[in-house]
């Protein structure tokens, strides 16, 4: 019991004299470095809508949570077009802005007291999402930058493609906080999969994400 307690306060005291996590202290609970990619990120090439048209505010609508009410102020561009099989689709453009109102709306993750991730900021760029904040290394009772970077898989729906501490990919841990953000993917898929939108146009259901000059892309048919 002694001997783990001064394990833990030289781990603590390690974290807090060096201005980015050693290596070996998160190696020591559970944080295994990966290789960084060298391959180019791209964006997603979305086609564009023919005859397409502004579209009324929508409401969005699940099974699970039911009518999911946006923070006021939300302007999200919204258009209703066909696309190159004829199919009518509806397409939602998120900008950074408007996934941070989403955040703070939705999740405390954005907020000072949020867990196991606080103070997060979020940016589309470079066909990622990232997310940047203080994540709880809960082992050692410790706040540090954490980089979540978010794509599109092949299925169109997000994933957790990468995270980075200190300025060097892990891979996403077993421990708490690699649960935590396991659960914050599990559940974005989740509400997803039932999501419905629902304007002048008519109802539409989700078909998938994209990435498009520097913003999220939600289509719906």
């Amino acid at each position: 019991m002694i001997a783990a307690g001064l394990v833990s306060l030289v781990l603590v005291a390690m974290v807090l004299l060096s201005p980015a996590l050693p290596t070996i202290v998160l190696r020591v609970i559970g944080f295994e470095p990966i290789r960084r990619s060298d391959a180019p990120v791209t964006e997603e090439a979305v086609a564009t809508l023919a005859n397409a048209a502004k579209a009324s505010p929508v409401t969005f609508i699940t099974e699970d949570f039911g009518r999911l009410d946006l923070p006021p102020g939300t302007d999200l561009e919204v258009t209703v077009g066909h696309d190159t099989l004829g199919a009518r689709v509806l397409q939602i453009v998120f900008r950074d802005s408007d996934l941070l109102n989403l955040c703070l709306q939705f999740t405390d993750f954005c907020e000072d007291h949020g867990s196991p991730i606080r103070r997060a900021t979020i940016s589309t760029a470079g066909g990622l999402i990232t997310i940047s904040g203080e994540a709880l290394l809960d082992l050692i009772n410790v706040w540090a930058a954490i980089d979540i970077g978010v794509a599109i898989d092949r299925d169109d729906v997000l994933k957790i493609d990468s995270i980075s501490l200190g300025g060097l990919p892990y891979e996403l841990p077993a421990n708490a906080l690699g649960d935590g953000i396991r659960l914050i993917e599990a559940r974005i898929a989740q509400i997803a999969k039932q999501l419905q939108v629902e304007s002048s146009a008519g109802v539409f259901s989700f078909a998938g994400f994209h990435l498009r000059d520097n913003r999220l892309v939600a289509s719906f048919r």
